[in-house]
């Protein structure tokens, strides 16, 4: 199924690169509605049946027993959860001592989980004070046991350090460029916005601190396009903000974006904002760099692609004022824009998911070693330091 989730798009871009390759046979074990194996693209899909008469709503009290059965029949030479979520991340450590074992950490889910409870219903907030505890302690357990762990930014890897005794390796996401650069021609002149945000519409995602910093820029440039793309439970509210602050015949919501409208207003504009509130690199930080445009991020978007004055600017997370500095500086001064434009062009041909994959099969190899050798061995290259 299509999804516009970062996590599945991390799994389904780097599933695709290691699928077929000569030296791995990959298996992928997922939940669904049925029991099935399949294979297909050059991998074999193990899906466990998720629902059951002991299933409760965000867990599945069996799956965990069967997965790991599932895992001890193919006898791999490595196990790898693509989550700190249970059941998968549960697994894997279960596995530890029987295979080697790797754990990829999107984020951290304690810290999240405080901004999408804004966004619930009150009863669906209560269910997640209930349910999402346990997996708040299951992701503190598996932190603190996983041999080897991925994050895709630096500073995430110095927030997990101290919860685990493990290597850190930092992979960031990557991109296809070749795909994205082959788009079509931007919108024409005149039509496209200046500055772009597009993303979900939630509290996490920081919409309504671009909002708030808008007001001081439109007096600067009172003809200046905004396109606050994407829908999420946030968008009422964007909406009645941005009329509140007079700023309807600026700012756009169009709703859902698809991904070609959305590389053609990237193509377009003069920058791309991402005030998230907690991210890890989220992916329009390197779209926009795909097409040559400077981002300015918060610190909390964790935007190790974005070097402060060289490919783009960094404000404080939740600092509407400084956002709106920000945004000023680089509307005023052509020159500096269209330099973090080249700079982050340059810079995002490191993140291609083809060098990704390879970075994941080196690690993968040195793990074996290392379990081979009862845990000691040297970090492979191009990984951060063992810890």
């Amino acid at each position: 199924m299509t999804s516009y989730q970062g996590s599945d798009i991390y799994t389904s871009e780097l599933v695709s690169r290691l699928a077929g390759r000569d030296d791995i046979d990959l298996h992928i074990i997922t939940l669904g509605s049925v029991n099935a194996v399949r294979r297909e693209g050059g991998f074999t899909c193990h899906t466990l049946r998720k629902n059951g008469p002991l299933s409760l709503p965000y867990f599945h009290p069996l799956v965990l027993f069967r997965m790991v059965k599932t895992v001890r029949a193919i006898r791999p030479d490595i196990v790898h959860a693509l989550s700190t979520r249970y059941p998968y991340s549960a697994a894997c450590m279960l596995l530890g001592s029987e295979y080697p074992s790797l754990v990829t950490a999107f984020g951290i889910f304690e810290r999240e989980i405080a901004h999408y409870r804004e966004d619930m219903r009150p009863l669906e907030r209560a269910l997640s004070h209930v349910f999402h505890t346990f997996f708040i302690h299951n992701e503190r357990w598996v932190l603190s046991r996983a041999p080897e762990l991925v994050v895709d930014a630096p500073s995430v890897g110095e927030l997990v350090r101290t919860l685990t005794t493990g290597r850190i390796h930092v992979v960031a996401a990557g991109l296809d460029l070749a795909k994205l650069r082959s788009q079509g021609p931007p919108l024409p002149p005149g039509e496209g916005p200046d500055i772009v945000f597009i993303n979900t519409l939630t509290r996490l995602k920081g919409a309504d601190v671009l909002l708030s910093a808008l007001p001081g820029v439109v007096e600067a440039f009172p003809d200046i396009r905004v396109y606050i793309g994407g829908r999420g439970p946030q968008e009422p509210e964007l909406r009645r903000r941005a009329r509140d602050l007079g700023l309807e015949r600026n700012v756009t919501f169009p709703g859902f974006v698809p991904d070609e409208e959305k590389y053609r207003c990237y193509r377009q504009c003069r920058m791309v904002v991402v005030p998230s509130r907690w991210d890890c690199q989220p992916s329009p930080l390197f779209e926009a760099a795909a097409f040559g445009k400077p981002v300015i991020a918060s610190d909390m978007s964790h935007p190790g692609i974005v070097e402060d004055g060289v490919t783009g600017l960094i404000f404080r997370s939740e600092d509407a004022t400084g956002l709106g500095e920000k945004i000023l500086l680089l509307l005023a001064d052509d020159a500096a824009r269209e330099s973090m434009g080249r700079a982050a062009a340059v810079r995002v041909s490191e993140y291609d998911w083809q060098k990704v994959a390879e970075r994941y099969v080196a690690i993968y190899r040195d793990a074996a070693r290392k379990h081979q050798h009862g845990g000691r061995i040297a970090a492979p290259t191009g990984a951060s330091p063992e810890r």
